[in-house]
């Protein structure tokens, strides 16, 4: 008792060390973190608002670049006139569509439409697509239909028996060209492909409509966003990994702006991995904070450690001796002193936990030792040994008597039948070949069984019980079962240890 209390007054003496060491070096520690980490946070704040409205301010360029490309169609005299009966000439087609506007800007889609949504003609990459085609894609931007039709409308005003579409006023602080404000464009999925879609009236530069031409026209123009166009949106604005997604699928460690009104989890959102100004305030300072939080450590886990590592040493060695004093050296399963804590233990339990006991004994053994020397037969032991660990794996434990003796004992939750199973699955492992350097060594097994507390529920009944039923096994030929029930004379044996 005295060296008991001895040691657990060491032991809350050198855990108290510890604590206190411990305790300060993280003082210092968190103390310097806690103003690097507020430092970086308030940069990343900084920074991420910055990266969010450049992209924000980038993707509305895009947008005004992509209604400048299209204005140069859907504001001008020619294409007007060629509306004039609503059909498109194959020279126009060819000459201003393809040639034009997809060779030079690479519009997926270019749709004329109604405002009913009525298309007269789609390009599609380059080539004339059959009208119901264009129809299916008009499908996903028809409130941008309405809405330029809106502005149409809101723009018309009599003018001299027709109309005309009032003037914006030009602004010499901008450098692009002035265009009517006809035109709906947002940000839109189209063919599994973020694109900038850009719907205009068709008006010429007079903005002046005959009283005939009232109902407009409206050009639609695809832009998707190509491979090419993302990477110089990365180098320009300093950031990577920018894409498209929806707003509920945005990783951790992104970060995302909105490209469209749409609120809702599954609408798409620009996502990107931010430059976290922070990372570069934390780069600068952490080295500085590193030397003095180490500096700070390393004192107080010298002195820590000291006493740690005879602590760590001790705890280490009582507890191999624990596990050594239980479990056999050689194969790593119980000992005979473990077996007899667990069948004891087994016992104490067996009214209301029945349990099972199998002696097993490996049959020509003593051929391979004679033959191939102590080395083989400790491999075989090893890895037989193994093989039976796993087998009982979760149904109960094996241990090592000495020699080539097996006993195992088999938890209540296995009915008998399956003990059966699991004796005949035993003998099968033990006659799977062991190799060993160059050979193949081949042994068998024999088992025998008994059933706590049928065959007794003491260690004296039960134990010589297995074990002459193993003995029954080996007498009748090996490689096989018996049961405590099997051991018949003239009548069967009574269930006493006299008798046992």
């Amino acid at each position: 008792m005295a060296a008991g209390a001895k040691k657990r007054t060491s032991s809350r003496a050198v855990l108290g060390i510890h604590t206190a060491c411990t305790l300060v070096a993280l003082l210092i520690v968190a103390s310097l973190a806690f103003v690097l980490n507020r430092s970086v946070t308030e940069a990343d704040r900084f920074g991420l608002t910055a990266e969010r409205k450049l992209v924000e301010s980038e993707m509305r360029h895009q947008v005004d670049a992509v209604v400048q490309y299209q204005a140069g169609l859907s504001y001008w005299d020619k294409s007007f006139a060629e509306l004039e009966d609503r059909t498109f000439t194959d020279a126009f087609v060819r000459q201003e569509l393809t040639d034009w506007l997809w060779r030079d800007f690479g519009f997926s889609w270019m749709i004329f439409a109604d405002a009913s949504g009525r298309t007269l003609l789609a390009v599609e990459n380059g080539r004339k697509v059959d009208a119901g085609t264009g129809g299916r894609t008009l499908k996903w931007v028809e409130d941008l239909i309405d809405k330029a039709n809106d502005l149409y409308e809101a723009a018309l005003i009599a003018k001299g028996g027709g109309w005309a579409l009032l003037s914006t006023e030009k602004n010499p602080d901008v450098l692009a060209a002035p265009l009517p404000n006809i035109h709906a464009a947002d940000l839109r999925m189209i063919d599994g492909s973020m694109s900038i879609v850009v719907v205009q009236a068709v008006v010429p530069k007079t903005m002046e409509i005959p009283a005939g031409r009232r109902k407009p026209v409206f050009m639609i123009t695809v832009k998707p966003f190509s491979g090419r166009m993302i990477r110089d949106m990365e180098d320009r604005l300093g950031i990577s990994n920018l894409g498209f997604i929806p707003l509920r699928q945005v990783a951790k460690g992104f970060i995302q702006a909105a490209v469209s009104d749409c609120s809702q989890p599954a609408c798409m959102v620009a996502a990107w991995t931010p430059r976290a100004p922070g990372s570069f305030v934390r780069s600068e300072t952490l080295p500085s904070v590193i030397v003095i939080a180490m500096l700070a450590a390393l004192t107080m886990a010298f002195i820590a450690a000291r006493f740690g590592a005879v602590f760590s040493a001790l705890q280490d060695s009582e507890a191999e001796n624990r596990h050594l004093a239980k479990h056999d050296r050689l194969t790593g399963v119980l000992n005979r002193s473990g077996f007899d804590d667990v069948l004891h233990a087994s016992l104490a339990k067996v009214k209301e936990r029945p349990f099972s006991l199998l002696c097993l004994d490996l049959d020509t053994f003593k051929v391979v030792n004679d033959t191939y020397g102590h080395p083989a037969g400790d491999a075989v032991l090893k890895t037989l040994a193994a093989s039976f660990a796993d087998r009982v794996a979760g149904q109960g434990f094996v241990a090592r008597l000495g020699g080539d003796e097996f006993t195992i004992i088999v938890n209540h939750t296995v009915s008998h039948a399956d003990v059966m199973t699991l004796a005949n699955a035993l003998i099968a492992d033990a006659q799977v070949p062991v190799p060993f350097e160059g050979h193949l060594l081949r042994v068998g097994s024999s088992v025998g069984v008994a059933f706590a507390p049928e065959h007794g529920n003491i260690a004296r009944e039960i134990v010589p019980l297995a074990d002459q039923a193993l003995y029954l096994a080996k007498n009748r030929g090996r490689n096989r079962v018996q049961t405590a029930d099997d051991l018949v004379v003239a009548d069967r044996i009574p269930r006493t240890g006299q008798a046992a």
